[in-house]
């Protein structure tokens, strides 16, 4: 009798395993339209599925379906320029869902030094920082009210700007006295003066290796600061003019821009030396790396362009405007940001099809471009001595 039971059990276990995995494997069907408030389409707005399922995107009615649906997924609409209702998930019961969306928009403006350069946003304590050249200073800003929490004296003529999270230090490259400036990320003093090389421009952190890169303009090199010591532990020779330096910590690569050669010195963060060297366009000024798949898009300001390298190589070329100096890439919307200092605007551009999506104007002369985790734009301006917020 014990043994009968004991086939019941498993037969009726089978059973159950068998329905609730044709339960699990059933998949299901959603689709929608996207669109303004008014209720006019979005073309091309992109929706993305939980798990492992590929995005959507919609056709010109803003309508879009995904077939292939398994279970519970979280389903959402992103696109570059565009705020979209909150995320629903689905499981099956319902096929229908609308998403609504409204233009990003400047929705402040707060001044500033005069002639602020690069900007860095500390969304983690709440305040932004940008590099005022005209005062020699370093401006601090809350991120709730915009309010001017302090003013940093650094070195002459401040540029580029860096933070690295590990160690909880602000890096100021000093254009004019050939100094990088070191902060600490909670009380906002000045910790130290690093002497490096001649107009230092661009810098960046690999916070895996703790190192800081600083090209140096009219030296024609790239130092290398120790983060635990502050000093100074190499050198690198690259081309001519560096001007912008990131770090790509996926593949321990370090990309230098040198605006005079136009090319692209690539360097290994384990040697540090030039493994190899990447011509694009005139004057290479600045670069945004997107850290998910490793595409650096770098901005060529003689020519109006953007190179896009992908694997080390010059995959393609992207054609902006003549003017544009600061470049971001915001992951979240696969979207490009380019400064147009002569349109006194910023340019969107969706990096799935390379293509303009809108301008948006801003204040004089924009610089410096820094995205917020909340997907909030901070733009420096040059010309005016502002900071432009864009959501």
């Amino acid at each position: 009798m014990d043994g009968l039971l004991t086939y019941v059990l498993v037969g009726l276990s089978v059973i159950v395993g068998l329905i609730l995995g044709w339960f699990y494997m059933q998949t299901y069907t959603v689709s929608g339209y996207i669109m303004n408030f008014e209720g006019q389409p979005i073309e091309n707005a992109k929706v993305v599925f939980t798990g492992n399922s590929s995005p959507v995107y919609t056709n010109n009615k803003g309508y879009w379906i995904k077939n292939g649906l398994k279970g519970k997924v979280t389903v959402s609409v992103v696109m570059a320029g565009w705020k979209f209702t909150p995320s629903v998930t689905v499981d099956g019961e319902r096929n229908n869902l609308n998403f609504f969306g409204v233009q990003q928009r400047v929705i402040a403006i707060f001044p500033v030094g005069q002639k602020p350069r690069e900007i860095l946003i500390d969304f983690q304590n709440d305040k932004g920082y940008v590099t005022v050249s005209g005062e020699n200073s370093v401006d601090v800003f809350d991120l709730k009210n915009y309010n001017i929490l302090s003013k940093i004296n650094v070195g002459m003529n401040p540029w580029g700007i860096a933070l690295d999270k590990n160690n909880g230090k602000i890096y100021v490259s000093n254009f004019g006295g050939n100094t990088v400036t070191v902060i600490d990320e909670k009380t906002d003093k000045v910790l130290s003066n690093i002497k490096v090389g001649n107009e230092p421009l661009g810098i960046a952190v690999d916070e895996k290796t703790n190192r800081i890169y600083v090209t140096n303009n009219l030296d024609n090199t790239v130092s290398i600061i120790d983060g635990t010591t502050n000093r100074v532990i190499g050198t690198v020779n690259v081309g001519r003019s560096p001007s912008d330096v990131v770090v790509d910590e996926s593949n321990g690569t370090i990309y230098v821009a040198n605006s005079g050669s136009n090319t692209i010195s690539v360097l290994s963060s384990t040697t540090n030396m030039v493994d190899s060297t990447l011509n694009v366009g005139m004057n290479p000024s600045a670069m945004a790396i997107n850290s998910e798949n490793g595409l650096l898009y770098v901005l060529n300001t003689s020519d109006g362009t953007i190179s896009v390298i992908d694997k080390f190589n010059v995959a393609k070329t992207i054609n902006v405007t003549k003017g544009i100096d600061g470049i971001a890439f915001d992951p979240s919307v696969n979207a490009i940001y380019a400064a147009d200092a002569n349109g006194n605007s910023i340019v969107f551009i969706d990096a799935q099809t390379d293509l303009v999506i809108k301008k948006l104007s801003v204040g004089t002369e924009p610089f410096g471009i820094s995205i917020s985790p909340d997907g909030k734009i901070y733009v420096s301006n040059y010309g005016n001595g502002t900071v432009s917020v864009i959501d």
